[in-house]
């Protein structure tokens, strides 16, 4: 019953195509082994149909018998039996009795058996449905298709007519460009031409005007005076301003840009001829303009002449400004040199001092503090004098936390060899009771805890029964001024002790000058030097555990 596989398990995942391989092997074996007891059980039923007509008993036939056994002449033995009767009988089996556990197998495989027949129609069902919707998607598919397919026909007959128009519109319109464009290369070097020609006309024309300019400039002044416009309104201008003047006609004149346009050449040169005035020149004979230039060419070299004069005068003034400037310049950086290197020496002095006296506040409040009473370092004193006294013995040497690791350390060196010549056996033992006894002690650390929280619990709860009720009144309303009270007179300053005054020294900024009271809230809460009244708390501690311990 046991070992029989349930017809409700189910494999899982990575065993579901094993499994069903098994299961169909298992179910042809079943339905095997049942047409076998079937056709068998059928043999048999066959065989017993007529067994009472055979073995029927002729009532006749008895009667003869009967007389036969009277007459000993006639009697029957028992080899006059008919020879069939036995093998008739001999394949027969005998009738057992009714089997529960047999009825309840053969009712196992019969369910079995349905079950297996359900969910084969099961399976049945569900690949005919699914058959069924495959065969409807595939009709709306091939639907849809074909829907599609007459569509982008559709598609394809437009877009080739639309592409067929557009292409014919491109022919018309390749062609109408082609034809402008020769047009504007026509236009373009008929432009060109033109604008070649503008530009030679406007090199000429400044190449004129400059030569105009430039006689204007040569002529005597009183010829200008009367014929020159430019002069005409002012003849009382230095030669300055005449020099600036000129220089801005030759601006004018000068080579234009290339990126100039047409348009602006033919502007310029449409005021111009508006602004121009007669054409009048004074020089008439050539041999005049160079009988001017020979003049300007001698008074050129009397002026050179009078300049080599005063060359050395110059030159000795020139060597003497140098050697001042140098001098001064000298002078100047010595100057500039030392106060700089007074002015860092100054500066690196005062940021020495400062950075000296910052970190001396920083070791004498927070490091030094840190190292001799902060509360890390207290408990770890605590904690290595009680290692020590555990250990090694108590502290009467009065001895510092480095001698005291010290000899925790020599006597925790001399434990381990001591551990490592031991069996492994005892180690083990000894570790698992060690455990064991940390176990207790934290448990009963931890219900002394739990026991002194609820001991300060009901204190406080006592506490507060014990108050006496809070008393509710109405204020009073005086009818008249309220009577004024004595003050008493301030309390003389006190004063701190030697201890109290070491400790404010070095981690305040306490001065002796000052109210003491103001520093009182700075002190730590365990302030005590000598550290006797953390020592007596700590004992006082240990006592009461011990006492709880001991009630327990």
């Amino acid at each position: 019953m046991k070992d029989e596989q349930s017809p409700f398990a189910f494999p899982s995942c990575s065993q579901t195509l094993a499994y069903l391989q098994w299961w169909k092997a298992q179910k042809k074996k079943t339905i095997s082994e049942h047409g076998k007891k079937i056709r068998k059980d059928k043999h048999k039923a066959l065989r017993s149909n007529d067994i009472l007509q055979r073995l029927r008993v002729d009532v006749e036939i008895e009667a003869a018998e009967a007389k036969k056994h009277k007459d000993l002449n006639k009697v029957i033995a028992m080899t006059d039996v008919d020879p069939q009767y036995f093998t008739e009988l001999s394949g027969e089996t005998v009738k057992e009795k009714f089997s529960l556990d047999e009825y309840i197998r053969d009712i196992r495989e019969t369910l079995r058996t349905r079950l297996l027949i359900d969910q084969e129609r099961d399976e049945c069902i569900c690949i005919d449905q699914q058959f069924e919707q495959e065969t409807r998607r595939l009709r709306q598919i091939q639907q849809r298709c074909q829907r599609y397919v007459s569509g982008f026909e559709e598609f394809l007959s437009k877009d080739h007519e639309k592409s067929m128009r557009i292409l014919e519109k491109a022919e018309r319109e390749a062609k109408l460009t082609e034809e402008i464009s020769d047009r504007r290369n026509v236009l373009a070097k008929q432009y060109g031409q033109s604008r070649l020609d503008v530009y030679v006309w406007e090199d000429n024309w400044r190449l004129v005007k400059m030569c105009q300019m430039f006689l204007h400039q040569v002529s005597p002044v009183s010829w200008r005076a009367r014929h020159d416009r430019s002069l005409s309104s002012e003849l009382e201008r230095n030669i300055a301003f005449a020099d600036a003047l000129s220089t801005d006609l030759f601006s004018k004149y000068k080579m234009l840009d290339e990126n100039v346009s047409l348009e602006t050449l033919i502007e310029m040169f449409e005021q111009d001829v508006a602004d121009a005035g007669p054409a009048e020149l004074y020089f008439e004979d050539p041999f005049d303009l160079i009988r001017i230039f020979r003049t300007m060419e001698t008074q050129n070299l009397n002026a050179l002449i009078h300049l080599d004069s005063f060359t050395a005068p110059i030159e000795d003034m020139i060597a003497t400004i140098a050697v001042t400037e140098i001098q001064i310049k000298q002078e100047i950086d010595g100057i500039t040199s030392v106060i700089s290197s007074l002015e860092n020496s100054i500066a690196k002095a005062e940021s020495r001092a400062a950075s000296l006296e910052e970190y001396a506040n920083y070791l004498l409040r927070d490091v030094f503090r840190s190292l001799v009473c902060s509360e890390e370092v207290l408990y770890l004193r605590v904690f290595i004098e009680d290692t020590y006294e555990s250990c090694v013995g108590p502290n009467d040497a009065n001895l510092d936390s480095f001698s005291m690791m010290k000899w925790i350390e020599r006597v925790y060196e001399d434990l381990n060899l001591q551990l490592d010549n031991l069996p492994r056996e005892i180690v083990r033992t000894c570790e698992r009771e060690g455990f064991q006894q940390e176990m207790k002690a934290l448990r009963d650390a931890e219900d002394a805890t739990r026991k002194f929280e609820l001991m300060h619990r009901l204190l406080d709860a006592l506490k507060r029964i014990l108050e006496p009720p809070a008393k509710k009144k109405r204020p009073v309303i005086r009818r008249s001024a309220p009577i004024t009270l004595k003050t008493r007179p301030m309390s003389r300053l006190l004063k701190p002790t030697d201890e109290e005054a070491q400790y404010l020294t070095f981690f305040t900024d306490y001065c002796r000058h000052d109210d003491f009271v103001t520093y009182c809230s700075k002190f730590p809460d365990d302030f005590d030097l000598t550290f006797l009244s953390k020592r007596d708390d700590i004992e006082s501690e240990k006592a009461l555990d011990d006492a709880a311990f001991s009630q327990e």
